[in-house]
C-alpha cells in the first residue's frame, strides 16, 4: 500500500527499501531472479541509472535541441509559415512523449522495460528518417513532431522510474545524473545538429541523428535492470493515484511549467537574432543553457537529498521568474541572454528531475511508471497549450518584433506553478505529525 499522507512528512518513502517479493507477470521480459536480489542503493543501480541518463540524451535532446531546427525552419526554410503553425512540431513532440505516458506508463510496469523502450527506439529512427524526406510543413508535424513524440514516450515511461526504484538515500541524486543526460544531449545535438546542418543540410543531419538514436539507445535499453517487480493487476492505470490530492497538485504543477517552460528553448534563438545577431549566435544559447541545466539537474538532485524535494523545487521556480522576465524582457544585446540562458538552465528545469522523486515518496516504486504515466497527461496538455499559445502571442501581440508578452506568458504559468507546489507544502505539512513550517520536505 502506498503510505498515507499522514505520516510524518520526513520520514514518508515510497516502498520498504527491501520489498517483499511479488509475483512478476508472465509477460515481464525481467526475470524476477534478476531483479529482486540487490538492495537499495547498491552500487549495481547506477548502471541502469547511467544507461537512462544516456538514453535521456536522445529522448530529451531532440527536444532541447529543438531550437536549432526551430530558427532554421523559421528565418529560412519556412521563413513565409506563422510561428504558430511551426509551432506545432516542436509542441507535439513535448506533447506526445508525455501525453502518451498515460499508456506506455502502464505498458512498462505491465510487459517490462526493455520491450516498451525497444518500441520506442524503432519508432524513434522512423521519425527521423521520414522527416529528413519531407518538403512541407504538415509533413514535419506527422513525422519529426507526432511520430518522435510517440517513440520518446515509449523510451521515457520506463526511463523515468529506474533512477527512484533504485536508490532510496540517494534518491534525488540519482534523479538529477539521469535527467542532466537530456542536457548533455541538448549539448551536444545542438552543436551537431547546427554543424550538420550547415554542411549537409537539414535532410542528412536528420538521417543521421535517426541513425545515432538507434545505435545508442539499442544498446542502453539492454540495461534496463527493474529492482521492484511490478505487481500484477487487472486495471490498466493505477486508479488509486487519482483519489489522492497530492497526484493531483503534482500534475497541475507539471501542467502549468510545461504551459511555460519552453519559451526561451524555442524563441532565445530567434531573440539572438532580433538583437543582430547570427544564427550561430542562437545555438551557441542553446549550448549554453543546455550546459547551465546539465549542471542545475545534478545540483539540484543533491539540493533535494539534503533539504527536500519539495523546498528544492519551490525555490527553483521563484528563482525562475526572478530571472527570465527581467533579464530577456530588457535585453538590448546579446551578453543579458547568455546570462538567461546559463541561469534559467540551472534553475528552472529541476522539476524535470525532482517530480519523480517527489511522487516516488507518496507512492509506491512498483507502479511509479503507471502513476507517472498519468501524471505526465498534465504536462503533455501544458506543452500543447503553452507551445501553441506563445506562437500565437509571438504572431498577434508581439508581432513578431520582439518578446514582451510571450515572456510575460511563460513567466507567469511558471509563478503559478510555484504557487501550487507551495500548497503541495502546506498540505504535507497539515497531513504530517511535524507540524513545523521550516522543516524537510
Amino acid at each position: 500500500m502506498a503510505p498515507p499522507d499522514s505520516v510524518d512528512a520526513q520520514t514518508v518513502l515510497a516502498a520498504d527499501s527491501t520489498p517483499e517479493l511479488s509475483q512478476t507477470s508472465g509477460n515481464d521480459k525481467e526475470s524476477a531472479n534478476e531483479i529482486n536480489v540487490r538492495p537499495a542503493d547498491c552500487a549495481f543501480g547506477w548502471i541502469p541509472t547511467l544507461a537512462v541518463m544516456v538514453n535521456y540524451m536522445f529522448i530529451f535532446g531532440a527536444s532541447n535541441s529543438y531550437g536549432v531546427f526551430s530558427t532554421y525552419y523559421l528565418n529560412d526554410k519556412f521563413a513565409g509559415t506563422p510561428a504558430s503553425t511551426l509551432s506545432w512540431i516542436g509542441t507535439l513532440i513535448t506533447t506526445f512523449m508525455l501525453g502518451g505516458n498515460i499508456l506506455t506508463g502502464a505498458l512498462a510496469d505491465k510487459k517490462g522495460y526493455r520491450l516498451t523502450a525497444y518500441i520506442g527506439t524503432v519508432l524513434c529512427t522512423a521519425a527521423y528518417i521520414l522527416a529528413s524526406f519531407c518538403t512541407q510543413v504538415w509533413q514535419l508535424i506527422l513525422t519529426q513532431g507526432i511520430l518522435f513524440g510517440m517513440g520518446a514516450s515509449f523510451l521515457f515511461a520506463p526511463s523515468i522510474s529506474i533512477p527512484p526504484q533504485w536508490f532510496d538515500k540517494y534518491r534525488g541524486l540519482a534523479s538529477g545524473v539521469a535527467v542532466a543526460g537530456s542536457s548533455f544531449g541538448g549539448l551536444w545535438f545542438t552543436a551537431a545538429t547546427q554543424a550538420m546542418i550547415d554542411n549537409l543540410g537539414a535532410g542528412w543531419a536528420l538521417r543521421i541523428l535517426g541513425i545515432l538514436t538507434f545505435a545508442v539507445t539499442g544498446i542502453m535499453n539492454l540495461l534496463y535492470f527493474r529492482r521492484v517487480p511490478a505487481k500484477p493487476r487487472k486495471n490498466i492505470l493505477e486508479l488509486r493515484a487519482a483519489k489522492r490530492l497530492t497526484f493531483w497538485l503534482v500534475g497541475l504543477e507539471s501542467f502549468a511549467m510545461y504551459t511555460g517552460y519552453w519559451a526561451v528553448t524555442f524563441y532565445i534563438g530567434t531573440t539572438a537574432q532580433q538583437l543582430g545577431g547570427s544564427q550561430q549566435d542562437g545555438s551557441n544559447l542553446l549550448l549554453v543553457l543546455n550546459a547551465g541545466s546539465a549542471v542545475g539537474r545534478i545540483l539540484a538532485g543533491y539540493i533535494a537529498d539534503k533539504c527536500g524535494s519539495i523546498n528544492t523545487l519551490l525555490m527553483s521556480l521563484i528563482l525562475t521568474v526572478v530571472i527570465e522576465m527581467p533579464l530577456w524582457m530588457k535585453a538590448k544585446s546579446l551578453a543579458p541572454l547568455y546570462v538567461l540562458c546559463a541561469l534559467y538552465g540551472m534553475i528552472s528545469p529541476t522539476f524535470i528531475s525532482l517530480n519523480p522523486v517527489i511522487v516516488s515518496h507518496y507512492f509506491d516504486t512498483d507502479v511509479l511508471a503507471s502513476v507517472m504515466g498519468m501524471a505526465n497527461v498534465f504536462s503533455g496538455i501544458g506543452g500543447l497549450a503553452g507551445n501553441l499559445s506563445q506562437g500565437e502571442i509571438f504572431d498577434k501581440y508581439d508581432k513578431r518584433e520582439q518578446f514582451t508578452n510571450t515572456i510575460i506568458f511563460s513567466a507567469m504559468f511558471i509563478l503559478f506553478a510555484a504557487l501550487i507546489v507551495l500548497y503541495l507544502r502546506i498540505h504535507v505539512i497539515r497531513k504530517s505529525n511535524d507540524k513545523r513550517l521550516f522543516q524537510r520536505i
